[in-house]
């Protein structure tokens, strides 16, 4: 599977209970040490998941309901 470019797909968090929506520049930067990683900023989860066409319509509505 391709991926697209850096931060211009929708992704979710990994954690199904989690309703963070975003995309990969908007995770949260955790440091481990000597190296960071990305996290969820809701719950701190490492994982996430490219938004189904479906996600990102449900999600694109929310957000214009929102007035966001």
């Amino acid at each position: 599977m391709e991926r697209p470019e850096w931060n211009t797909a929708p992704i979710r968090c990994g954690r199904t209970k989690c309703s963070w929506r975003g995309y990969e520049g908007e995770l949260s930067k955790e440091k481990k040490g000597m190296w960071t990683r990305s996290v969820c900023p809701v719950c701190g989860c490492q994982e996430y998941m490219f938004m189904t066409p479906g996600e990102i319509k449900a999600w694109e509505r929310k957000k214009a309901k929102e007035g966001k």
